[in-house]
């Protein structure tokens, strides 16, 4: 038959036994066989009889009962009790059920006793504190744990008390939560005890935090201490509560401190040191919580560190260091204070910050115009650096690693991957809004030096691969939607590209097509200028072998032609070039006057309703020349330059005048191309200038150099004024503003054409939100170009109500 209770085969219950003096009568001797006993077999069975000692009387239950109760003194004590447990826990039982039901008795003694003991362990423990003992919390540790020891024995040997008489059914607390409220309330929530316990503890806390370390000879003493204190029922009031208060005022008073230093620029702290100090204090206090006291002190004292030392300085912290990371374009910095601002629940200030640094940034670069050669590789330079830094927060690899970890929760990995991707979004329109400000408060520098930055880039090409090239280009057409006077660009964008076209300047034609493509996309149709400058090359060329062919076919007619190329150019989609007119009195040499003359009267007979208007400024000329007995060289010119040339084949030496008078070439342009000549780069001076000297004055005389020499036997002299002038740059920037009145003009008429009757401010309104992706518009401007149509009787005010305009058909 199997056994009705299943022991269990080891057990801590009885672990403190010690035997009492009289354990053998609690156990049945059995009889030697060899002496008394006697056993036999009969039909096969085995017989086994013993003789045992007859017990006395069982003693009356008031011997029983103060039996019992004199026992709690020693188990509380330590000491070995008179009878054995097993004893014990049998007169416990008996006397806890009926007929004697002295459970409310025992349990008194028992109360009795523990408050007793712990009134004997408060004696001790406060003589040990006031003597001021060290060592304090490894004996209160030491002494709870032999408590809860001798608790246990005592609960095990009156288990039958808590079964029938202090259980939940009844009301009454075990003997293990009596014991736990005793020490509780006697020895715990002593003031003396209660208090040095406490500070204790905070003192271990707070030099951890001075030596930015962990004490691990002290840890395991204070995870007993929390133990005790959750046991108790007292971790929250008792340890948990000051803890937090002593860590906000910490970190509070170090905050304010630190942040002093950081302002003060003192101690050589800095803005993003200290946003490196504090997320290195959060790792610090959440793992000293979660090893020393639990997870919600870790989460409540990560949260004071966030608050104290991030969100109330976070206004005088996160700009500054900003600063400090994009001056120093430190990636590792900035990723540091993305995790700062949203930790401490402070993003937007990060973004404003953001917004802020870029718009004044771009404030100081361009506001001075010493600057302006280095604007836009300034401008690209911060725009590929926090471009790239934002990209660095969000890679696709931090949301894997989110997702991988959250896996089991996808609504939550949702709800992260939306608020990041709505965190890049903001940043990166922060960033657009800084350019646009940045560059939006210089009026058309940005514009015009964007342009020029590409012509560079244009004449350059690629200098590593395509792809890079085109990422420059992107870049650049970036910028170009950072500024409000995209007119300006356009203005100035086709002068150079007309420039390198004509010039041959440009680096490949399928570039120029590639970029102008991009800026239609980019910027609209009004780009469509480029496709026709593009067109017009194309057809030129092939006119141009059509008029080769017929110099073949006619040789005698022709024979004074020369090898000459023309671009014929439709007007409209060019530059408006002007004529060669004031100051001027230019004079061909007759074997080129011969040249143009003879194209000329051919193309008047290809387009009889067509008239050549020619523009020598842009013209070049290849030159054979000899210098000496050195070898024939190559060279490729601009027209006023071969013209000078030219003149050295009659005369070796002219001065400035004469060179004036023989060529008509204004003055200014004169000066610039004698210069080319004369002072340009030591292997290309064809000519000599006397007296020596850097610029060019009508005194100075000019000489064939007969000893020239080159080590190229082709090769170019470029003008002194390769780029843009200040002179053109003026010019242009002048047709700008009377483009943009006749832009205002057209619109308000178009406007006004289609409304028929309009109030000035709704007009107004309707002329800028048209214009305003072309060029700012200045409300006085349309005022003024209202009055003047009003003047020259394209619209009229209303006779009764002077804010309303009419339009007269």
């Amino acid at each position: 038959m199997s056994s009705l209770i299943i022991l269990p085969s080891h057990t801590d219950a009885f672990s403190a036994y010690q035997p009492s003096k009289n354990a053998h009568l609690d156990f049945v001797s059995a009889v030697d066989l060899g002496r008394g006993g006697s056993s036999s077999k009969k039909d096969g069975i085995k017989t086994v009889r013993l003789d045992l000692s007859v017990k006395s009387a069982a003693p009356p239950p008031n011997e029983l009962l103060q039996s019992l109760l004199s026992s709690i003194p020693s188990i509380l004590s330590g000491a070995p009790a008179k009878e054995s447990y097993h004893a014990l826990s049998h007169t416990c039982h008996k006397l806890v059920l009926q007929p004697h039901t002295l459970g409310p008795t025992i349990y008194g003694r028992i109360k009795d006793d523990l408050e007793r003991s712990a009134n004997g362990l408060v004696r001790e423990w406060r003589g040990s504190i006031m003597a001021r003992e060290e060592g304090w919390l490894g004996r209160l540790v030491q002494g709870w744990e032999s408590w809860e020891k001798r608790v246990n024995l005592l609960s095990a040997i009156f288990v039958y008390l808590d079964r029938v008489y202090s259980n939940p059914v009844n009301g009454i607390s075990s003997i293990k939560e009596l014991s736990i409220n005793t020490f509780r309330k006697v020895i715990w929530e002593n003031e003396i005890i209660l208090e040095k316990t406490r500070s204790e503890v905070l003192g271990w806390s707070t030099k951890e935090r001075e030596i930015e370390g962990a004490m691990e000879d002290v840890r395991p003493t204070i995870q007993h201490i929390s133990t005790i204190a959750k046991i108790l029922d007292t971790f929250t009031e008792s340890i948990q509560n000051p803890y937090i208060e002593l860590a906000t005022e910490y970190h509070s008073t170090s905050a304010e401190e630190k942040v002093k230093q950081v302002e003060g620029s003192s101690n050589g702290l800095t803005a993003s040191r200290y946003v490196e100090w504090v997320l290195e204090k959060v790792v610090e206090e959440k793992e000293r919580a979660d090893a020393c006291l639990d997870e919600n002190v870790a989460q409540q004292v990560v949260s004071v560190v966030r608050k104290e030392a991030g969100q109330n300085v976070a206004e005088r912290v996160i700009r500054t260091a900003l600063d400090e990371s994009m001056d120093s374009q430190n990636f590792e910095s900035l990723s540091r204070l993305y995790t700062f601002s949203t930790d401490i629940k402070s993003f937007p200030t990060l973004v404003t910050s953001l917004e802020d640094h870029l718009e004044s940034k771009l404030k100081a670069l361009i506001s001075d115009p010493a600057n302006d050669p280095q604007m836009i590789d300034g401008t690209l330079k911060l725009k590929r650096f926090i471009d790239k830094a934002i990209s660095n927060l969000f890679e696709p690899a931090h949301e894997n690693a989110i997702e991988e970890q959250d896996k089991k929760d996808q609504k939550d990995v949702i709800e992260r991957k939306r608020l990041r991707r709505n965190r890049q979004f903001e940043l990166e329109e922060a960033s657009r809004t800084g350019f646009k400000k940045g560059l939006g408060s210089r009026q058309n520098a940005p514009a015009e030096w964007i342009a020029k930055h590409l012509d560079l880039a244009m004449r350059r090409g690629p200098s590593l691969s395509d792809s890079e090239f085109n990422s420059h280009l992107d870049e650049i057409i970036a910028l170009i939607g950072f500024t409000k006077d995209k007119d300006v660009f356009k203005a100035f964008y086709s002068t150079q590209l007309a420039k390198r076209l004509l010039l041959g300047r440009s680096a490949s034609d399928d570039m120029e097509r590639n970029m102008i493509a991009k800026l239609q996309k980019e910027m609209g149709e009004e780009f469509t200028s480029g496709d026709i400058m593009m067109k017009d090359l194309q057809l030129s060329e092939t006119l141009v072998k059509t008029y080769q062919s017929i110099q073949a076919k006619e040789a005698e007619q022709y024979k004074d032609a020369g090898n000459f190329t023309a671009n014929v150019l439709t007007e409209s989609a060019w530059p408006a070039y002007p004529l060669l007119k004031d100051g001027w009195n230019f004079q061909l040499p007759s074997n080129l006057q011969s040249s143009v003359d003879l194209f000329t009267s051919w193309y008047s007979t290809q387009h009889k309703n067509r008239q050549l208007s020619w523009r020598f400024q842009l013209s070049t000329v290849t030159l054979t020349a000899r210098f000496g007995s050195s070898a024939r060289y190559e060279i490729g010119v601009s027209l006023f330059q071969a013209v000078v040339l030219l003149l050295f084949n009659e005369e070796d030496t002219l001065d400035f005048n004469e060179i004036k008078n023989r060529t008509g070439i204004e003055t200014q342009e004169l000066i610039r191309t004698l210069q080319s000549l004369a002072l340009g780069r030591k292997n290309t001076r064809v000519l000599l200038k006397k007296p020596p000297g850097k610029e060019v004055n009508p005194t100075d005389v000019f000489a064939w150099n007969k000893g020239f020499t080159s080590d190229r036997i082709k090769f170019k002299i470029n003008g002194i004024q390769q780029d843009m002038s200040a002179e053109e740059s003026r010019k242009t920037n002048e047709q700008i503003h009377i483009d943009r009145v006749s832009v205002l003009e057209a619109t308000i008429v178009r406007i006004m054409k289609g409304k028929k009757k309009l109030s000035l401010q709704l007009l107004i309104d309707n002329v800028v939100s048209d214009v305003v992706k072309r060029f700012p518009p200045d409300v006085k401007e349309i005022k003024k170009r209202v009055e003047s149509l009003i003047e020259r009787e394209f619209l009229m005010r209303d006779e009764e109500e002077r804010g309303m305009l009419h339009y007269l058909a």
